[in-house]
């Protein structure tokens, strides 16, 4: 009885000290030796890319191990780069390892020796090492071939690949215009090939509505609060709630008056299950064939229930686009949208619906 009470001691005084966090702490998560993903879902000016980016940090002045920062366009991914990578490195990082940024194309070197200064007081870099490379998912392609892979790199003990993925979701008026799970998982495969060990890819987005392409690879959808582990996908999710401090310092900011029930702020999400079918299902209808690899293509059941295909062999099959080995019918085409916008269809789980609006979304993309 003693145990226990210990117990619920120390969960109610580490509940408290939670509370009375403004930020949020990484340290925690990098305990999990087994995970090649770390996913941090919260809202924003929770300081996720502050603490990832000082442990990234902290690990070039330790160990000298350069980091891979990845954005989703070229766009914010140059914004990160202006100004010696002002963006990128917070000063409060740089004031704190005492070091000195300069950028060169997409790379980022901390100043390691300068000259003395001239009659005008000017110095000249003489050395300056590697600290990242800044690069965009929605361009993969033109970093294939280009020699971004060393295998020679983890012969040295001290190295490690460090990778983020930073914003990951796409703001709520943000072009659909690339699906960001297949250039995540093309320009990841650029960095490190076949590499299982030694590999560490944190993934921070802000509103878990807008995450859910990458976390529907994962096949898991948090829906409440708190911290899973999918080890069978070697992936940690943290869903994290805002503490009491942090609600107290936003409140009365500009989003917290405008926008108070925004996801990117609160990060609370109210999911809609409405259209979630939990009922027996008889016979498949037709297919959806978005593509010809098998695993973007869904089968509607009993004429209104959308599920994953799984190779159910069905005569009928409407294409969503040409070139797809049947025929493409326009008119199938408009009323499986219209079908969709009237909220016709029902779905065997939230993450088929989602995967089916990421499909449609990429076929018709929106401004």
């Amino acid at each position: 009885m003693k145990s226990i009470a210990n117990k619920r001691l120390k969960a109610e005084a580490k509940k408290e000290l939670l509370n009375t966090r403004e930020f949020y702490l990484l340290r925690s998560m990098l305990g999990y030796w087994w995970a090649l993903f770390l996913a941090l879902l919260g809202g924003r000016e929770a300081g996720k890319s502050y603490q990832v980016t000082r442990f990234f940090v902290g690990q070039w002045v330790k160990f000298h191990r350069p980091f891979y920062w990845l954005r989703l366009t070229e766009e914010s991914k140059g914004k990160l780069l202006k100004n010696n990578a002002e963006k990128l490195i917070d000063p409060d990082i740089k004031r704190y390892f005492n070091i000195e940024t300069v950028t060169n194309g997409d790379n980022v070197y901390v100043v390691t020796k300068r000259s003395k200064p001239n009659k005008d007081g000017k110095t000249k870099i003489l050395q300056k090492e590697l600290l990242c490379r800044v690069m965009a998912l929605s361009t993969f392609y033109n970093d294939k071939g280009s020699g971004l892979f060393d295998n020679e790199f983890l012969n040295n003990p001290l190295m490690y690949y460090n990778i983020c993925l930073d914003e990951m979701n796409r703001e709520a008026n943000e072009r659909n215009s690339f699906d960001i799970v297949y250039a995540f998982v093309n320009q990841i495969e650029n960095l490190i090939r076949s590499t299982k060990k030694r590999v560490r890819i944190i993934m921070i987005g802000n509103t878990l509505e807008e995450a859910s392409d990458l976390l529907c690879a994962f096949n898991f959808i948090p829906e409440k609060f708190g911290r899973f582990k999918l080890k069978s996908k070697r992936a940690v999710i943290e869903y994290i709630e805002p503490s009491e401090a942090y609600l107290k310092r936003r409140k009365g900011t500009v989003a917290d008056i405008l926008l108070p029930q925004s996801s990117t702020f609160t990060n609370k999400i109210k999911t809609d299950d409405a259209l979630v079918y939990k009922g027996r299902l008889r016979a498949p209808s037709y297919i959806i064939k978005f593509s010809k690899d098998e695993s973007h293509n869904f089968v509607v059941w009993d004429d209104n229930v959308v599920c994953k295909y799984r190779n159910e062999q069905i005569k009928r099959t409407i294409a969503m686009r040409p070139y797809l080995d049947n025929t493409y019918i326009v008119e199938q085409v408009k009323n499986v949208y219209q079908i969709f916008d009237y909220r016709g269809f029902k779905f065997k789980d939230l993450i088929t619906f989602k995967e089916f609006q990421k499909e449609l979304s990429l076929l018709r993309p929106t401004r």
